[in-house]
């Protein structure tokens, strides 16, 4: 025993000894995993309910890959991404009455139940590592512990029954005797997206050299959440992995060799003269900190339609015919001219979806002719195939008007009027946005200057602060600022640079101050939706909402906390009389409102504000958008 303790304690004091500077940690780490899991998945949607089915168990390969961050001799931070297999097996027995063919007595079967289910995940693990014995690079024994995100990739089931006593008993299938049958095979129809939990780990960093170690650790995660967004399945485990770790050293500082002596002054008798004007700019530190989590935003509306020229059948040529790389614009009414490619992309990103071109006419004077109709949507159609959508998937269908017509006794209508509606089936024509992540550097730096040299009596009276293009004037003497800043960063990056350049009396300086962002302190936040305006269309003199607005309305209610207050401005085009208007707005906001109060039991504050957002009634899509509701959120 006072052997082993000796052997130890000479491990820890070479551990210490050695150097544990290092820039930072890479590590790739595998293993087996196995885990615990309970619940009530008879319960599920899609599943056949063979009886209750409450614990399993099952184990897995696991593998990772990760950084870490020594912030000190004793303390570091990490971040893994890893993948999992999760799943486990449920067994119960069952029993059935039977009546035995050969004697006619009545027996009961005894049958083993077993449901066998694949949970896969690519997880995300940002850890707080703490040595407890030896230093940050050299641990003798450490502690991992800190949030696991499981992003889940696949979630499966197959049930299965075999006959377990007595041995004469079997199960029909397709006339045949069978022991063993699977009952049902196939994917979870409520699984969820994502589990999020905790983890835990001990580990140890064994040196194989100065920069090579072996890191075996045994881990614990924890997930707070269900597997099932409708039934309860827990999920927790306990990982064995084995890991190979190499440390990448920081650089070395660089020797800066001392200034030469200066030379001797030689003093002359010569008039009074002013050394050249210049600025001393001095910056930073920068105070903040690093926010970030998820913005909601949503997708440009689009109006699914082509409009046409009187009597012409020839597409208008503000239309985009071909993807040619141009940037769409964020504007609805010029992104319009973008529709054809837009529907070959939503083709392409639905393989099951059909097209159907309902080409019409104002159905006055000249434009009575009933093949004008069916050129126009022929004239689509060549276009869509030529963007690659299959002929197979497009369907015409030539109509004298439009189905929902505009009001054909006006100029404005007929205009309207004269297109070719594309119908998208079996694929979303607008979807949101639902969560985009963000990363920004929000704080203050100070920044102080001085004007030296020059004439003091011709000194300016203000210096001018540059920073990212963004101007500040200030007065002299005074030159000094606390520039407040929120700056976007990459998830990925280590530093921020910060250009200055302050100006004044025809002279500049400039400096950059790099932020080591590893150092500033973080913060998440769950939803962030300034910024997030959503324009939903409603059909022509209507106020009934439209199936694939009630589909974002369902969406929206989704992601939104409890507690959130949500803005409701309702519009409408100019065709109408003012009045009309005016109640027609009105009715498409209420609709709106009294949809999302039927669709959820969360508690949601509703508005109008006096905004009064409109697009160019100058054209006919223009028109076409602003029959629409306008949606703000606010969250707590």
């Amino acid at each position: 025993m006072r052997s082993l303790l000796l052997c130890f304690s000479l491990a820890i004091a070479a551990a210490s000894a050695q150097p544990s500077l290092e820039r930072l940690g890479v590590r790739v780490n595998a293993g087996l995993g196995s885990t615990t899991h309970s619940g009530a998945l008879h319960a599920t949607r899609g599943i056949i309910d063979c009886g209750e089915i409450s614990s399993g168990s099952g184990t897995g390969l696991t593998g990772s890959a990760g950084v870490e961050f020594a912030l000190g001799s004793w303390f570091g931070v990490g971040l893994e991404f890893g993948i999992a297999q999760r799943g486990g097996v449920f067994t119960r027995e069952n029993i059935y009455p039977l009546r035995d063919s050969a004697t006619g007595t009545e027996v009961n079967m005894l049958a083993a139940h077993t449901l066998s289910t694949t949970l896969s995940t690519i997880d995300i693990a940002p850890q707080i590592i703490i040595p407890l014995i030896g230093t940050f690079k050299n641990r003798v024994l450490g502690l991992q512990i800190g949030p696991r995100f499981a992003l889940v990739q696949t979630a499966s089931y197959q049930q299965e029954e075999t006959v377990l006593s007595p041995d004469n008993a079997y199960f029909i299938e397709n006339g045949k005797a069978l022991q063993s049958r699977v009952v049902d095979a196939n994917s979870f129809a409520a699984a969820a997206s994502v589990l999020t939990g905790i983890t835990a780990s001990v580990e140890s960093v064994i040196g194989l050299s100065d920069r090579v170690a072996l890191a075996p650790r045994v881990s614990y995660d924890h997930f707070f959440g269900s597997a099932l967004t409708d039934v309860q399945w827990d999920v927790r485990g306990v990982r064995g992995e084995i890991g190979i770790r190499w440390s990448i050293p920081a650089a070395a500082p660089e020797f800066i060799p001392p200034p030469p002596p200066p030379p001797p002054v030689i003093v002359k008798e010569e008039p009074p003269s002013f050394a050249p004007p210049r600025i001393a700019l001095t910056a930073g530190p920068f105070t903040g900190e690093i926010v970030t989590g998820n913005t909601l935003r949503a997708t440009v509306p689009i109006v699914n339609a082509v409009f046409f020229d009187s009597a012409s059948a020839d597409i208008p040529v503000s239309y985009r015919r071909t993807r040619d790389g141009s940037v769409m614009s964020t504007d609805a009414v010029e992104a319009h001219n973008w529709i054809m490619v837009r529907i070959a992309n939503i083709v392409a990103e639905n393989p099951n979806a059909r097209i159907v071109l309902e080409g019409a006419t104002s159905g006055v004077s000249n434009e009575q002719d009933a093949s004008l109709s069916k050129q126009r949507a022929e004239r689509v159609r060549k276009v869509l195939l030529d963007l690659g959508v299959a002929n197979s998937a497009i369907t015409v269908k030539p109509l004298a008007l439009p189905r929902i017509a505009s009001n054909n006794e006006l100029a404005g209508g007929r205009e309207e009027n004269r297109r070719v509606d594309i119908v998208v089936v079996n694929a979303p024509l607008q979807r949101w946005v639902q969560t985009e992540e963000f990363a920004e550097a929000r704080g203050s730096l100070a920044i102080t200057s001085q004007h030296l040299g020059g004439d003091p009596s011709r000194r300016p009276n203000d210096v001018t602060y540059t920073v990212f293009d963004q101007d500040t004037t200030v007065q002299m003497p005074t030159s000094s600022i606390s520039k407040n800043m929120l700056l976007p960063v990459e998830p990925s990056s280590s530093t921020l640079a910060i250009p200055i350049r302050a100006s004044a009396g025809g002279v500049s300086a400039s400096q950059q101050v790099d932020v080591d962002l590893a150092k500033l302190p973080r913060r998440r936040i769950a939803l962030r939706t300034d910024g997030f305006e959503a324009v939903l269309r409603f059909d022509y003199n209507s106020s009934e909402l439209p199936e694939d607005v009630k589909i974002l309305l369902q969406q929206l209610a989704e992601q939104l906390p409890e507690g959130s207050t949500i803005t409701i401005d309702g519009s409408a085009d100019v065709l109408g009389s003012q009045e009309r208007n005016r109640v027609l707005s009105e009715a498409r906001a209420a609709t709106t409102q009294s949809y999302l109060r039927s669709i959820t039991k969360k508690s949601f504050t509703f508005a109008a504000s006096s905004q009064n957002k409109s697009f160019s009634n100058a054209t006919p899509q223009g028109r076409f958008l602003n029959r629409n509701i306008r949606i703000r959120v606010t969250t707590p």
